[in-house]
């Protein structure tokens, strides 16, 4: 077949078309590899940057882990037990990092060597990468000193508290009364500069207090002047009542009071009352109310005599006799009153077991049923170990290794009775209680099973009871921390009785504080489930040096003066409340050094730790 001229030609045309065709192929193969290795590179940028904030983002969970190891560190385990599940942990030092707690437990003998076992979920966030992390850490010790920044109330109680005759509180900043319960009181009450109740107050007579502050209601009556008056509900003033500062989120009602400065959120009701300055988002109700200076009511005013107002407004209506010019108020339609609500306060629930203290005792003083026994630890010159407490005649309270005196088996006399035939112990089985009464003891730290009669006489000693304390004549009592050096390990009357977890052989200068040195009188305790006890009763004549810690609640009467923190926990079963009567001082004022009234807890002897037990990622 023959190819004609035209033939020739198409296929020139089609051969520059698969030129064509050929290159267009090779350059969309070249862009696909470039393309391609872009998308490879970037593939590795971002893997690399991935890799990068994940791990950036476990260094933040790991930062956040040291972070909590040394705060549970300055907590220790009384204060980390107080933590709670679900708890969120803030960082403000520490960038990318958040914390919930999980888990608390304290007490933990299996895992944590009886401290507080606290476990976290910690979250590090870096460049949209998150890191999880589970750990878990074990408080021991018990960090810090909270009485130092003023956290510890010279006087904390847990149920209802009735005050009478003249109360006496001094020191400095730390010089306030907790009370979670109701207060009522009359009489003569002066020197409390800061109460706080989670109840109502109710007080009268000639009461005066700096500042008054109620989760509850407060109603004050006599002829007092009060700095500060603050209720989260009402306040009501009657008879010759004067407040500088007066402050309700509900309503106020008075009648011939004075109050410099009022703020309520509900509405005021008066009589012939004198207010310098009122605010209000209520109504106002006044009969002959006298407002020296300037009024700003969001609702209603209603003057029924001859009051006055120098100046202000209000947003509802205005009624006023027809012949009575003397309030001067202009309407402001919706006025509006601004007024911060008052909130409340975390308020320390105390508490007391004298179980965990029967370990650190010196001396502990149980019946079994036919003899007083005594165990000893960390005194000079006898050895740890049980003794019977024997004696006849002239050689009584003598510590003896059998149940009767023998001079080759007894070794020390740790009391001295009026008389060199007067013991300083007894016993009553029936009733489970102890009486001590003579001039001195043997120094230390003592722990009864019962209850105990602690009588006349001068002891440097701390008194522990599993069941109540009531104190009889003249007794003058200093916890060990607070008698110092000179009265624990020079003692004249005792001289080889030297308790040795107080005085070091390195140092014959200075006593080794101890926690539970700290407190002159603790009562009450856990028999099982059940809290047995704590009923501490100061009557007759007490100088106290050191604190006062009852299981459940605490009376005075009498002449006392604490030198130390008073506390009621409130943790008996049917609970009768506390009462400060007669004539009762709490003085913090020139403690000694070495002497911590904040510092009670029965583990604080233990140094200060915080361990990470063990971690995960999750």
């Amino acid at each position: 077949m023959a190819f004609t001229q035209g033939h020739i030609c198409a296929r020139r045309r089609q051969r520059g078309i698969s030129s064509v065709l050929f290159m267009l192929l090779s350059g969309l193969s070249l862009g696909a590899m470039v393309f391609g290795a872009i998308y490879y590179v970037r593939g590795l940028q971002s893997q690399s940057v991935t890799v990068h904030a994940q791990t950036q983002a476990q260094l933040k969970a790991w930062s956040g882990v040291e972070a909590l190891r040394q705060h549970l560190y300055q907590l220790g385990a009384t204060e980390a037990a107080k933590l709670s599940v679900n708890q969120v942990v803030t960082f403000s030092a520490l960038s990318g990092i958040s914390a919930t707690v999980v888990d608390v437990l304290a007490a933990d003998s299996v895992n944590c060597g009886g401290g507080t076992r606290v476990g976290f979920n910690i979250t590090g966030s870096s460049g949209g990468a998150n890191s999880l992390l589970a750990a878990t850490f074990c408080a021991k010790g018990n960090g810090g000193t909270p009485g130092a920044t003023g956290k510890v109330p010279a006087v904390n109680i847990k149920g209802n508290l009735q005050l009478g005759g003249d109360l006496k509180v001094q020191g400095d900043a730390q010089t306030k009364v907790v009370v979670d319960g109701t207060v009522n009181g009359s009489g003569s009450l002066t020197g409390i500069s800061n109460l706080y109740a989670t109840g109502d107050i109710t007080l009268g007579g000639s009461v005066g207090f700096d500042l008054l502050f109620s989760e509850g209601n407060i109603n004050l009556s006599g002829s007092a002047l009060y700095s500060s008056v603050q209720s989260m509900k009402n306040v009501s003033l009657s008879g010759g009542v004067s407040v500088a500062s007066l402050t309700a989120n509900g309503t106020v009602t008075m009648s011939s009071n004075s109050v410099t400065a009022l703020n309520s959120i509900g509405n005021v009701t008066t009589g012939s009352a004198t207010i310098g300055t009122l605010k209000t988002k209520g109504s106002v109700v006044g009969s002959n109310l006298t407002v020296s200076g300037d009024a700003q009511v969001a609702g209603n005013y209603t003057e029924s005599s001859n009051g006055s107002v120098g100046s202000g407004n209000y947003g509802g209506s205005l009624s006023t006799q027809t012949w009575n010019t003397k309030v001067n108020m202009t309407r402001v339609a919706n006025l509006a009153v601004n007024i911060t609500p008052l909130t409340s306060s975390t308020v320390t629930t105390p508490a007391f077991d004298a179980g965990p203290y029967k370990a650190l005792a010196n001396y502990v003083f149980e019946w079994d049923g036919s003899d007083i026994k005594v165990t000893v630890n960390n005194v000079n010159s006898i050895p740890n170990g049980i003794y019977f407490l024997e004696g006849s005649g002239q050689t009584r309270d003598y510590l003896c290794k059998t149940n009767s005196y023998n001079a080759a088996t007894c070794l020390a006399k740790i009391c001295s009775g009026y008389s060199t035939s007067n013991t300083c112990f007894a016993y009553d089985n029936a009733k489970k209680k102890w009486t001590i009464a003579g001039t001195t003891m043997a120094p230390g730290v003592l722990w009864f099973e019962g209850d105990v009669e602690a009588g006349s006489g001068t002891y440097y000693n701390t008194w522990i009871a599993s069941g109540s304390i009531n104190t009889a004549g003249t007794n003058s009592t200093y916890a060990v921390n607070y008698a110092g050096y000179a009265n624990t390990c020079t003692n004249t009357a005792f001289p080889t009785l030297v308790p040795t977890n107080f005085c070091k052989a390195s140092d014959t200068s200075k006593l080794q504080p101890v926690s539970a040195g700290n407190i002159a009188y603790g009562a009450g305790g856990l028999v099982g489930t059940v809290y047995k006890g704590g009923k501490i009763n100061l009557s007759a004549s007490n100088d106290v040096y050191g604190s006062v810690l009852a299981g459940d609640d605490l009376t005075t009467s009498g002449s006392t003066v604490v030198h130390g923190y008073v506390s009621a926990a409130n943790l008996a079963s049917i609970p009768t409340g506390s009462s400060l009567g007669a004539s009762t001082s709490i003085d913090l004022r020139n403690l000694p050094s070495g002497f911590d009234p904040s510092n009670t807890a029965a583990t604080s002897s233990a140094p200060m730790s915080a361990t990470l037990l063990w971690s995960r990622y999750r």
